[in-house]
């Protein structure tokens, strides 16, 4: 009797038990308000890259931006939504907008467009000009043109460069995020925002990472400790993708309202001057040098340019590019062009990019951005073949693979990337050659050297968050010069492509970043991204057609200078080109000090790298006019002095009011591009020189 009651006194007990309860099913990530906010921040971001693009080759990547803008826009819509928006489709949103904000760059907008706008309609090799335009376009003359793509082709150009470096990017992703863990900094920085603005509990990313493994470990964290500075610099400034600046992420104590009043001021400040400035064309730039009487400082454009968009640049791009720039600036606008044209070696005007003081200089800063870019692309080359070699002959193979904590329904299987990476350089090669007029060969070498040139980026991208699509495209140029001799557009339309693979799969990195440090589901990453890139082909074509109706390009407002460098690598690669007095020694001079500068910054110390000015920013410096970079200078000494002074501030806030100020320009351009093409323009044109402000008599 005593057993049973004992029996049941267990039943009883085990009744009152609670049941395991299944967990709850984790909210979805890939959702189509992430996905569809994710097109519309990417569609802002892609017409303001276009604006800035044209004007200075400045792009942004736009990853903090894009998952700022989206969780502000979600926690407006806060009482409308059944669920609450998550950091994960934060993720998914700010992958779509990625995908879209760059393709102003991916594509050659802001480059190879209006570079085939400015090919010579005289041809070199003496055939009739009856095929000059429209008809064969790539094999009838060495120079021909101008080259003007109508909306179906800009469309199907977008379609043929915009996707098969998105394919790319998943099958490094196990090598370089998970065995090697590179850092990728803007992917880390955009990582930390999200978990900062959806008050995420700090993980250790390495928490499941072997134990023998010690010597990484310290130098992994080495890298943590560095991180929590985010110290970047911007990507190869002449056609840079934006980097996450020299400020950490909005700070855990950040209080949220404050954050987005700023925001909106910064950005209402900004917009109010861009409609000003289109009404009243003096406040745009002002030619102090006239005013004062020193007329020749307007006539070399040392002008103020008060543009709010480009200070916040300067507080994106830090101290040391900004002064960098400023040298090249000095070096190439105070010294060396003048003393080309007084010498009598530039008779034209000095805006004139075939006889002027500009062309001459650009010659210079050509020769000084492929100088940095050959020694660094090799500086890099070396190191991945020691780290190879040296990985092989390892033979406790000490370095292991972290394992992957996305589960395999969430992985990219090569049964989804490589046919995908295969039928993206199919439609490359099918649209480029009829286009152009190519032999089909030719496409499908450019899209080969771009598979194999994206690995030395994406591991450029993940150590130094610099990705270096410049000496990408140019080596890409070098070699076309030999597999199509005396063909100035198969010459530019190779280095689109080359350019085009290395971003595409340098941003998938990035996010893919991103979504690891996040626990992301890569699969959902991988469909945003197409997504983005889907949508932006579209909207970047309508970018390039508003801006492109209402104003000349190249033209005062829009220069495209990386136009220029484009066309005349095409034109010194391919034997053409007419080089001015005595820019060759100079150009030499200026690319051996170039090329000396990596190696000095390679030998000092991580502490004292900051004392070595930047060769590529300091040609970016030379080849742009200083009323384009006194602002960003301005706003990179604002940073410094900022981060010196208010340390809390600058990491609070910093990026929320360079963030205001470059989309408030951005988007109010697309208002004033619209006005113009209706005819509303000017209203006042009072303290405008003869000929200073474009639109004034």
């Amino acid at each position: 009797q005593q057993k049973r009651e004992h029996t049941m006194s267990d039943t009883d007990t085990a009744q009152l038990l609670p049941r395991p309860q299944t967990p709850p099913p984790a909210p979805p990530e890939l959702t189509a308000r992430a996905l569809g906010g994710g097109v519309v921040v990417g569609g802002i971001l892609c017409f303001s890259n276009m604006y800035f693009g044209l004007q200075t080759g400045w792009v942004t990547m736009g990853s903090l931006q894009s998952a700022l803008l989206g969780f502000g826009m979600f926690k407006a819509l806060g009482p409308y939504l059944a669920t609450p928006f998550t950091a994960k489709e934060n993720v998914v949103l700010q992958t779509t907008a990625v995908a879209a904000a760059t393709m102003p760059l991916c594509g050659g907008f802001v480059g190879i467009i209006p570079a085939l706008r400015l090919l010579s309609p005289v041809g070199g090799d003496g055939d009739n000009n009856d095929d000059v335009v429209g008809v064969r376009v790539g094999r009838i003359m060495m120079d021909m043109g101008p080259i003007e793509l109508t909306t179906m082709q800009l469309f199907g150009w977008s379609c043929a460069l915009g996707f098969f470096g998105v394919f790319m990017a998943p099958p490094l992703r196990r090598q370089v995020i998970l065995r090697e863990k590179l850092p990728f900094p803007s992917g880390t920085a955009t990582a930390e925002i999200i978990r900062q603005l959806h008050r995420l509990p700090n993980e250790d990313r390495r928490s499941n990472k072997k134990d023998d493994d010690e010597e990484k470990e310290d130098e992994m964290e080495k890298i943590d400790n560095e991180m929590t500075q985010l110290v970047s610099t911007i990507d190869d400034v002449e056609e840079s993708t934006f980097r996450p600046m020299e400020v950490s992420p909005v700070s855990s104590s950040t209080s949220p309202a404050p954050a987005w009043r700023l925001l909106f001021l910064c950005f209402a400040l900004s917009a109010v001057y861009t409609l000003l400035g289109n009404f009243v064309p003096i406040f745009k730039n002002i030619p102090l040098g006239t005013y004062v009487g020193v007329p020749a400082l307007t006539a070399w454009s040392w002008t103020l340019q008060p543009s709010p968009s480009y200070f916040g640049q300067g507080l994106i791009m830090g101290p040391k590019t900004a002064m960098s720039m400023l040298l090249g600036t000095i070096v190439g606008w105070g010294i060396l062009a003048p003393m080309a044209k007084a010498e009598g070696w530039a008779m034209g005007p000095i805006n004139d990019v075939a006889t002027g003081a500009r062309g001459w200089l650009l010659w210079v800063s050509l020769a000084i951005m492929l100088a940095d870019s050959a020694v660094s692309l090799s500086l890099l080359s070396a190191k991945v073949l020691l780290q190879t070699i040296r990985s092989s002959n390892d033979g406790n193979h000490r370095v292991e693979e972290e394992l992957d904590p996305a589960p395999p329904e969430q992985q990219i299987t090569w049964q989804t990337w490589l046919p995908g990476l295969l039928l993206a350089s199919l439609l490359c090669t099918a649209i480029l050659s009829p286009m152009f007029d190519m032999p089909p060969l030719e496409p499908a070498i450019a899209v080969l050297f771009s598979i194999l040139v994206a690995v030395l980026a994406v591991r450029a991208l993940g150590e130094t968050d610099l990705n270096p699509v410049s000496g990408i495209g140019k080596v890409s140029q070098i070699l076309f010069a030999v597999v199509s001799p005396g063909h100035i557009v198969a010459n530019l339309v190779a280095g689109a492509v080359a350019e085009a693979g290395a971003i595409g799969a340098g941003d998938m990195m990035q996010d893919l970043q991103c979504g690891h440090l996040l626990r992301a589901s890569p699969r959902a990453q991988f469909i945003a991204q197409l997504v983005g890139t889907a949508a932006s082909c579209v909207m970047v074509v309508a970018a390039w057609t508003l801006y492109s109706s209402a104003y000349e390009i190249p033209g005062p407002e829009f220069p495209a200078p990386t136009a220029l460098i484009w066309l005349d690598m095409a034109k010194v690669v391919n034997g053409g080109g007419h080089l001015a007095t005595n820019v060759l020694p100079t150009a030499i001079g200026a690319a051996a000090i170039a090329a000396v500068l990596p190696f000095v910054e390679a030998c000092l110390p991580s502490s004292r790298k900051w004392t070595v000015p930047s060769a590529m920013a300091a040609a970016i410096g030379m080849y742009v006019t200083p009323n384009w970079t006194l602002p960003r200078v301005a706003g990179g000494l604002a940073n410094y002095a900022w981060k010196r002074w208010d340390p809390e501030g600058a990491e609070r806030y910093m990026i929320v009011v360079a963030s205001g100020f470059v989309l408030g320009e951005g988007l109010m351009s697309i208002v004033n591009a619209g006005l113009k093409s209706v005819g509303v323009s000017w209203v006042w044109c009072g303290g405008c020189p003869v000929g200073f402000c474009s639109g004034c008599p």
